[in-house]
């Protein structure tokens, strides 16, 4: 019968495992949520790449400047109620929230809008002032 239980040790072991193609693969590899009901468990399973191309980063710097932030926002922290926060990733598909951040304490990643994010960080760039900063 599954369990959280189960599903938990099922997955710790997995991730066990999987230490090991990430440190070969220089990937971070991620679980989901889960669905489950007594006979089966399903869950999302993500790979990312832990290296930066020249691609990539031009993308990034390219959003930033879309979104009115500095080009080297990823990795920037800031605090919101207390709260250590490090921006972890842009996602321009989501229009309304495309920063990600995670809560330095929890590990648990959170969504913001670029105006908020620009406060918490105590920037106050314009777009204009995004293009003049980075050339």
């Amino acid at each position: 019968m599954i369990t959280s239980d189960k599903i938990n040790s099922v997955q710790r072991k997995i991730k066990n495992f999987l230490a090991e193609i990430e440190r070969e693969e220089n990937v971070k590899i991620t679980f989901g949520t889960c669905r489950y009901d007594a006979a089966q468990y399903g869950t999302r399973m993500t790979v990312k790449t832990l290296v930066k191309s020249e691609s990539t980063e031009t993308v990034d710097v390219s959003n930033c400047k879309r979104l009115g932030l500095p080009s080297n926002v990823i990795g920037m922290t800031f605090l919101l109620r207390g709260v250590k926060y490090q921006v972890t990733e842009l996602k321009m598909r989501n229009r309304k929230y495309p920063i990600i951040a995670k809560n330095i304490r929890t590990n648990k990643s959170y969504k913001f809008t670029p105006t908020s994010v620009k406060s918490y960080l105590g920037t106050k760039l314009t777009r204009k002032d995004a293009e003049g900063l980075l050339g």
